[in-house]
């Protein structure tokens, strides 16, 4: 008999730590190597319902997030050298070819530069969009005792009851 025990995952930095279900763990790591629903639940023999509740679970769409955010050219600093990458290789090639056209390196640090700046932008709306909360909120709810219903009539008696 097996016995499953919450894993914890370490993400980013070492206070935040998620708690997934080895199981959950499993369809996660799947869905990341094969992103598609329905090939995760052909592969792990599960229904596609099943898959699909698990990948809605916060702290699964918080561990795919993260993973798929810092591995690859998805990650802010892998996109970074890219590009510096790019950068030193059209100087490089301009030096050896003692010709070369600065608008090829301005149109790629123009790039880079956009690039820097809709990550940013995106950075800010997504911190706007965590500060944001209700600030108030009314809730109304109207009794209307007057009506024919069996309620009504009950609420007509107890008051009818309590005036004599």
């Amino acid at each position: 008999m097996k016995v499953y025990t919450m894993t914890k995952l370490m993400l980013t930095t070492p206070a935040e730590v998620l708690e997934i279900n080895p199981e959950n763990l499993e369809v996660a790591n799947c869905y990341l190597q094969n992103q598609d629903i329905v090939k995760v639940a052909e592969l792990m023999e599960i229904p596609v319902p099943m898959v699909s509740q698990i990948l809605q679970n916060k702290q699964v769409k918080s561990y795919i997030d993260n993973v798929f955010m810092n591995l690859g050219f998805n990650n802010q600093f892998k996109m970074r050298e890219a590009m510096d990458a790019v950068l030193r290789k059209k100087f490089q090639d301009m030096e050896e070819a003692d010709v070369g056209s600065s608008k090829d390196i301005i149109e790629i640090m123009a790039l880079s530069h956009k690039m820097s700046m809709e990550y940013l932008q995106k950075q800010i709306e997504l911190e706007k969009m965590q500060q944001q909360n209700i600030k108030s909120q009314v809730n109304v709810q109207i009794n209307d005792s007057g009506d024919s219903t069996k309620y009504g009539q009950l609420i007509k008696q107890l008051v009818t009851l309590d005036q004599q």
